[in-house]
C-alpha cells in the first residue's frame, strides 16, 4: 500500500494561513459553481484507463468544517468520518460511464504564482479500479482527487486515489492516507470549463 500524506494534510488540516483556502461565506457571496474535466491514466485500471472525468463543484468546504472532520476522525475513526461525510454534499464527480459520486469535501488553494491546487474527497471509493487490498478492501472507505491548474487557464494534471484509508497518529496528530493500489491513478488534460453540462444525480 502507498501513502499520500500531502493530499490529506492539505485537504483537511487547518494549520495553513486562513487565506490559503477559498472559504464559503454565504449564499450571496459564495463563488459560482465550477466544472472541470480530465482523463484517467492508470495501467492498473484498464477498465477506466482513458475514461473522461467530470467534476461539478457547488461550494467550497470552509476551515471550520474541515477541522471538525479531523476531530471526528480522531474520536470515531474511519467509520465515524465516513458517516459525517455522508451528510456533506458540495459537488459531484463522474468517472467514465459510472454513476456520479457525491463530493463531500472540496478545498482550493490559490498559490502565489496564480496556480490553483484543488483537493476533493468522497465518502466511498471509486468503482472500476483494480485494487491490491484483497480481503482488506473494506478498510478503504474513501476516494481522493487532487487537481493542479495553471495560472494561464490551460490544461493541468492531477491524481486520483480510488480507494483510500485514513490514518491519524494519536501522538503527533498527523494525518496521512494510504491507497489500496501500488500507485494512484493520474489525471491528464485537466481543464476548468464553464458550468454548462447537466450534473448527474449521485
Amino acid at each position: 500500500m502507498t501513502r499520500y500524506a500531502a493530499i490529506v494534510l492539505a485537504l483537511l488540516c487547518t494549520s495553513l494561513a486562513p487565506t490559503a483556502f477559498a472559504e464559503e461565506k454565504s449564499a450571496e457571496t459564495k463563488p459560482p459553481a465550477e466544472q472541470f474535466t480530465a482523463n484517467v491514466i492508470s495501467m492498473n485500471a484498464p477498465g477506466v484507463n482513458g475514461s473522461r472525468v467530470q467534476i461539478w463543484i457547488e461550494s467550497w468546504t470552509p476551515d471550520d468544517v474541515a477541522q471538525s472532520l479531523v476531530q471526528t476522525l480522531a474520536e470515531k475513526g474511519q467509520t465515524g468520518l465516513q458517516d459525517a461525510l455522508a451528510d456533506l454534499h458540495v459537488g459531484t464527480i463522474k468517472v467514465g460511464t459510472n454513476s456520479g459520486y457525491p463530493i463531500s469535501v472540496a478545498r482550493q488553494k490559490v498559490n502565489a504564482d496564480g496556480t490553483r491546487t484543488i483537493f476533493l474527497a468522497t465518502n466511498r471509493p471509486f468503482a472500476g479500479f483494480v485494487q491490491a487490498a484483497g480481503t482488506q478492501i473494506q478498510q478503504y472507505l474513501f476516494g481522493f482527487v487532487k487537481l493542479n491548474l495553471p495560472a494561464s487557464g490551460g490544461a493541468g494534471d492531477g491524481t486520483i486515489v480510488a480507494a483510500a484509508q485514513l490514518d491519524l497518529d494519536a501522538a503527533t496528530k498527523a494525518l496521512s492516507v494510504k491507497g489500496a493500489g501500488t500507485q494512484p491513478g493520474r489525471l491528464s488534460n485537466v481543464k476548468a470549463v464553464k458550468p454548462k453540462e447537466a450534473k448527474p444525480k449521485s
